[in-house]
């Protein structure tokens, strides 16, 4: 076994150099537009897997729209995988999502992959996207 002497100097330039693991892990940037309404909060839930979707979000984020109906959020640090989002418009701040005349469309909701079903709620398989690097954006409109 070879051992390899460095000098301080050159340790701490090798640090220096090295980016933190956690800063090249993958990450998320969540773009929600045509809310209609800066009224409300926006809540962005993440899925990573079949079984737990729109039942048991891995991660949440919810905040308040900007005055041009956007939201943006961003999850950092995941794992390399498949992940699928659902955004919900709570527009009247009641921790719900209220629902109309047909069980749907009081307030507004989507999905990754701007999935658009025409009964029910789409599966994981249509709403999933890859996530393989730092930075991946996801731009959902819920117009």
């Amino acid at each position: 076994m070879k051992l390899i002497k460095f000098t301080q100097s050159a340790l701490l330039i090798t640090l220096m150099n090295t980016a933190p693991a956690w800063a090249e892990l993958p990450g998320i940037n969540v773009r929600v537009s045509g809310l209609s309404s800066g009224m409300g909060t926006v809540e962005v839930s993440l899925f990573n897997n079949a079984e737990a979707f729109m039942k048991e979000p891995y991660l949440q984020e919810s905040g308040k729209a900007n005055e041009d109906g956007v939201f943006e959020t961003e999850f950092v640090s995941l794992t390399e995988g498949e992940y699928a989002i659902v955004v919900v418009h709570d527009a009247n701040d009641n921790q719900k999502l209220d629902r109309g005349y047909f069980g749907f469309g009081a307030e507004d909701y989507g999905y990754s992959n701007n999935v658009r079903p025409w009964f029910g709620r789409p599966d994981f398989d249509q709403a999933k996207f890859t996530v393989d690097q730092p930075g991946t954006v996801v731009e959902i409109s819920l117009d």
